[in-house]
């Protein structure tokens, strides 16, 4: 299966293209799936955007986050 991806600038085209391609047998119109983001992805817009927090031991994370150990 071959598929081609299409960007049209004239939003008022795409209906009238849509019909155009759902006329011929054997191609179908499907809108482009969203990438969905990954754990990794989402940490790494954690680390650019600085909500991150850096302890120097686990012992100091504990106290800080008053869990007893």
């Amino acid at each position: 299966m071959t598929q081609l991806l299409l960007t049209i600038e004239d939003e008022s085209k795409v209906s009238a293209l849509k019909k155009v391609l759902q006329m011929m047998d054997g191609v179908y119109v499907t809108k482009p799936h969203k990438k969905r983001k990954t754990g990794l992805d989402l940490a790494f817009e954690d680390v650019a955007a600085g909500r991150v927090t850096k302890w120097n031991s686990v012992e100091e994370m504990f106290e800080k986050l008053n869990i007893p150990i």
